[in-house]
């Protein structure tokens, strides 16, 4: 393993304690088993293999780049790797094969049915390319995503919008119904009313008429569980959808993890002022195994994809953070590793894009239940209830779940628990009740459940903390340039930032950030196909600082500064300026009259009568004849010159103004 970019050899394991030797000094460090999960939480210890040892004698490991998340890739070639990835893991989840082609073909077939509903498998012969290139890249799924990147490009034709509309059209009036007319009569009636049409448009802008390949290509944009619905009927959609029956039996930790949102039944009042802030949301992931919680975010932002991922986060870190932020914790929660794992419901946060490349990034399944059968995750749904009834309807504040508990209690006038204070008695509750309670669908308590189980067969750890950092981000992309990467009006910068950049004025780079800190980014190089850190040019602001916490700063700051005499001051020096301005135009001869020709000379004298500084007196008191015989001398001046010819204006000052 490696602690802080030096290699060390496990020496002796004695109970908890590890020894352990460094490689480049020889020295021998005694850590606890605490330390070392503190230190790989913290992205500063990291599992290696004797193979990576390096050659040289100075035991420094050189720092790995952090390749391409599967997000970066187009939406075509991340579908087919990670469908590619499902029968893998599905048929030989280790790599091994030893399995017959009879027996492959069925097994394909049976996985087919239940990764794409209606699709056809794989050939043996494309299985056996796969698994070659899956074996041969060390079990990543970036070893199966197909090089397009290296073919030319080529254009990319749109289909014209009214052979759009006729293809929407016959799916739905003569695929989707309780006929089930197939395919094929639903492309001859397409190519009819395509003929029909081209009776009415110039030769040269004829429809083609369409292929099987095509409708297929426009039915795979339709969900299965809505055609297998209106051509079958919703039991039959039900039943081939189901991806999992009543109660699937888990045999180790973290085998399966379901995860889910819902509103609390408690308001949260703000520390300062007392306020009502409303119902915060909370997303968790339960182990199915144990019953155990193994991560939840809270936040009062609605459900959403960062939500999701910072559970995810949480849930396979450990959580050595306990012990300093929540010392009345007495018991231990020793949940993380990698979920093999997780379902969820239908919601818009759980199908989103982002969410199911980090979960194929890091080797964790996606599953989702079909619409309206809660109970194929019914451990979450239990538990949230549990939460709410159990626990938060026993506290001040709480809002009851229906206005028939609630009756006449005043859920705001005994409102008292801060966000702070909610998160402390979470981790109370789920630690030391909720994980020390038995429960009767594991015969056990969810602790005592979860440590025999990881004695059994212990989960693997999941990547380091720093990839875990990058692949469960939240992506953007933004502009490089100069200036380096502008993200939540912070600007990022590097010495790699400028090798990225070059000598190209500015270009848009994929950016990766964690927002609950903002002292740092990832850059993707596509260059190197790897990721770069760059770090924020005012790191006393932004280290340790979450994306929440900047966006009130920022509004807040902008808010004092609008209720300053500074900002009216401004406006009105504006409106003052563009009054002096619109003035000067009136009383000024206009651009169009004024010739381009001047004499060099004539112009010197007029720009030393302009630079001459104004007298601080007041103009009264000068004597008459001073400005007066000043003005007599430039015109005679200009006269001996000859400048007649231009277009030199002077008016002399009135008698009566001298008399003033």
């Amino acid at each position: 393993m490696t602690i802080d970019a030096v290699y060390h050899r496990i020496v002796e394991i004695v109970g908890n304690r590890l020894y352990l030797r460094a490689a480049n000094d020889g020295a021998l460090h005694e850590y606890l088993n605490l330390e070392l999960l503190s230190l790989y939480a913290q992205a500063r210890l990291k599992i290696t293999t004797l193979g990576e040892f390096p050659a040289d004698d100075d035991g420094c490991p050189r720092q790995e780049p952090i390749e391409r998340s599967l997000a970066d890739f187009p939406e075509v070639i991340r579908n087919k790797a990670i469908r590619k990835w499902r029968y893998l893991t599905a048929i030989c989840p280790d790599g091994r094969l030893g399995l017959s082609r009879n027996i492959l073909r069925e097994s394909l077939r049976t996985c087919a049915e239940q990764i794409e509903p209606g699709g056809r498998p794989p050939s043996i012969a494309r299985f056996y390319a796969w698994r070659r290139k899956w074996v041969f890249g060390n079990m990543d799924i970036r070893a199966l995503i197909d090089k397009w990147e290296l073919r030319g490009r080529r254009p990319r034709s749109d289909y014209p919008d009214v052979l759009r509309d006729l293809i929407a059209e016959g799916i739905e009036s003569i695929y989707l119904t309780e006929q089930r007319e197939s395919k094929v009569k639903l492309r001859d009636w397409i190519n009819a009313r395509i003929r029909k049409t081209n009776l009415g448009r110039p030769p040269e802008e004829a429809l083609p008429d369409v292929s099987m390949r095509l409708i297929n290509r426009f039915l795979d944009q339709y969900e299965k569980y809505d055609v297998l619905k209106r051509r079958y009927g919703q039991r039959v959609a039900a039943q081939q959808l189901a991806m999992f029956g009543k109660g699937p039996e888990c045999t180790r930790p973290l085998q399966r993890v379901e995860v889910d949102n819902t509103p609390l039944d408690v308001l949260v009042v703000d520390e300062a002022t007392s306020l009502i802030l409303g119902r915060p949301w909370v997303t968790v992931m339960i182990d199915r195994y144990s019953r155990m919680v193994v991560g939840y975010h809270l936040s009062f932002r609605k459900p959403s994809v960062p939500s999701v991922l910072r559970c995810l986060r949480h849930a396979m870190l450990p959580k050595t953070y306990i012990r300093e932020i929540h010392p009345e914790v007495k018991g231990d929660w020793p949940c993380f590793g990698l979920i093999e794992s997780i379902v969820c419901d239908n919601g818009l946060e759980f199908h989103a894009k982002a969410l199911e490349a980090a979960c194929a990034d890091i080797g964790t399944h996606l599953l989702y239940c079909p619409p309206r059968l809660p109970h194929l995750k019914g451990v979450i749904e239990r538990f949230l209830k549990t939460l709410n009834y159990n626990f938060l309807h026993l506290v001040p504040g709480t809002t009851y779940s229906t206005y028939a508990k609630r009756l006449d209690y005043d859920s705001v006038a005994k409102a008292v628990l801060t966000l702070a204070e909610l998160q402390l008695a979470l981790h109370k509750w789920i630690v030391d009740v909720y994980g020390a309670t038995f429960h009767r669908g594991v015969n056990a308590a969810p602790l005592q459940r979860w440590k025999e189980g990881v004695e059994i067969d212990p989960p693997e750890l999941a990547p380091d903390a720093r990839r875990l950092k990058v692949y469960l981000g939240q992506v953007e992309t933004r502009q490089l340039d100069k200036n380096g990467v502008q993200l939540n009006n912070l600007r990022y910068t590097s010495p790699e930032l400028q090798r990225i950049r070059g000598d190209k004025k500015s270009f848009e780079v994929t950016v990766r950030y964690d927002p609950d800190d903002l002292g740092a980014v990832h850059v993707l190089d596509l260059e190197r196909k790897e990721y770069v850190v760059a770090s924020c040019t005012t790191p006393d602001v932004a280290n340790g600082m979450s994306l929440e916490q900047h966006t009130l700063i920022s509004r807040k700051a902008k808010e004092d500064y609008a209720a300053l005499p500074l900002h009216d001051a401004m406006l009105a020096a504006k409106m003052e300026l563009r009054e002096f301005t619109e003035r000067l135009l009136q009383t000024r001869i206009p651009p169009g009259l004024r010739k381009k020709r001047r004499s060099p000379v004539a112009k010197e004298v007029l720009r030393q009568n302009a630079e001459t500084p104004p007298v601080a007196a007041d103009r009264n008191e000068l004597p008459p004849a001073t400005e007066k015989d000043f003005s007599d001398y430039i015109v005679s001046w200009l006269a001996d010159q000859e400048l007649s010819r231009y277009d030199v204006e002077y008016r002399p000052i009135p008698s009566s103004e001298h008399e003033e």
